[in-house]
């Protein structure tokens, strides 16, 4: 069971720390850091982890550190998370007193001694937990087909066995409340979902403006019971105009899809069943193969999401892998993704392949995750060391 660290900081540097005191003091533990720099966006990470401490700032740039601290201390899937706060105006430490789930205040910056502290305790609290989310579903172990752990195995191959074995069922990624579901169908990826609707469906789209409350409320439980999709649910019903249902249900999936990334490590395990449930099992299926599916969701996934171990920094080069040709070539790829990729030629920088290419430098970090992701490319830093887009797998082993 890989344990989470939550620093949610407008500054990295906590985060930085931490990554470098468990690569210096705890190599191979089984840690991630994860890392927010708005209070909204913490949120966002406990939706898909729920950590074992949170490093907490006061001078977050959108929401107060009691703030914060309130919404966590009201929810009971968070309140009992220890949060030690990292006092930078020095007006926080009332905060230890108000707040039963503040454990600790810290001086900004957070010095490597204190940091240390505070991981070993993380460390030394290691335990055998249920698997995040497995709470909600009825999991049968006869009909299990494999399961694993993205510590070992990249997101994309736990598709790709699937797909090449041709399975029907749904691929169950545990992350925090109820898990991410992919639906396959002899191999083809139907559509992902997940019972906690807030993960899901961020956002109304315009499609739910044809749907009353009591409609929309009664799709928002049927999704919490079943993990059928709110849209498919309204379709079904006659809600929904059917050429809306199909495309909003694929978009939102490839979204919900894409926090995996954010997740840190999870465990997943395939459910092999004879055929979909009724909902699903009408559903026209994707033609992509496992790369081509991973590719459009991996599209969704923006750089200050990722934990940092995973971003992409500027200063480095990316460089084919031994595959990497022959992958690309397998892949739907967009303009920019093509330009980019044919013009890669192993001794350029990233900086200057982005001017050169005429692809920003932003959306060039974001493609450069992309296809290290799928195994296209590897990016090396001036270090001579793999850059922080490798999976982190195969930096941790």
């Amino acid at each position: 069971m890989f344990q989470k660290v939550l620093v949610i900081d407008d500054s990295s540097a906590s985060a930085e720390l931490a990554e470098k005191v468990l690569a210096q003091q705890y190599p191979g533990a089984p840690v991630d850091v994860l890392y927010a720099q708005r209070g909204v966006d913490a949120f966002d990470r406990l939706n898909v982890a729920h950590p074992e401490l949170i490093l907490l700032s006061d001078t977050l740039a959108d929401l107060t550190a009691e703030a914060v601290c309130m919404r966590l201390a009201s929810d009971p899937q968070t309140a009992d998370i220890p949060v030690c706060i990292v006092n930078a105006s020095g007006e926080a430490d009332h905060l230890e007193e108000r707040f039963t789930n503040v454990r600790k205040v810290l001086e900004k910056p957070v010095l490597h001694d204190a940091m240390a502290e505070l991981l070993s305790r993380v460390v030394a609290s290691m335990r055998s937990l249920p698997r995040a989310g497995s709470d909600v579903v009825d999991l049968d172990p006869a009909r299990s087909a494999y399961s694993g752990h993205t510590g070992f195995f990249q997101i994309q191959a736990a598709l790709q066995m699937a797909h090449g074995d041709r399975l029907t069922g749904i691929l169950r990624f545990f992350v925090n409340r109820a898990p991410v579901e992919l639906y396959v169908s002899k191999g083809r990826f139907v559509f992902a979902s997940t019972r906690n609707f807030g993960l899901y469906c961020r956002e109304s789209p315009v499609v739910l403006e044809d749907a009353t409350l009591g409609q929309i409320m009664e799709a928002q439980l049927g999704q919490a019971v079943s993990g059928c999709p709110l849209f498919l649910y309204l379709g079904l019903k006659g809600v929904l105009a059917q050429e809306d249902v199909v495309p909003v249900i694929r978009e939102h999936g490839h979204r919900l899809f894409a926090s995996l990334w954010t997740a840190g490590r999870v465990a997943f395990e395939f459910e092999r069943m004879d055929s979909l449930p009724e909902f699903a099992a009408k559903f026209p299926a994707s033609g992509d193969d496992a790369d081509n599916w991973v590719l459009v969701s991996l599209r969704h996934v923006r750089m200050d999401q990722l934990p940092l171990s995973l971003r992409i920094v500027s200063n480095g080069s990316p460089v084919y892998t031994r595959r990497g040709t022959e992958i690309v070539q397998r892949l739907r790829l967009n303009d920019r993704e093509a330009r980019f990729a044919t013009n890669v030629n192993g001794a350029e920088s990233l900086l200057s392949l982005a001017k050169r290419t005429g692809v920003d430098l932003a959306e060039a970090q974001n493609i450069v995750f992309r296809f290290t992701t799928l195994g296209v490319m590897d990016y090396w830093t001036g270090g001579g060391l793999p850059g922080a887009a490798l999976p982190a797998q195969a930096r941790r082993r």
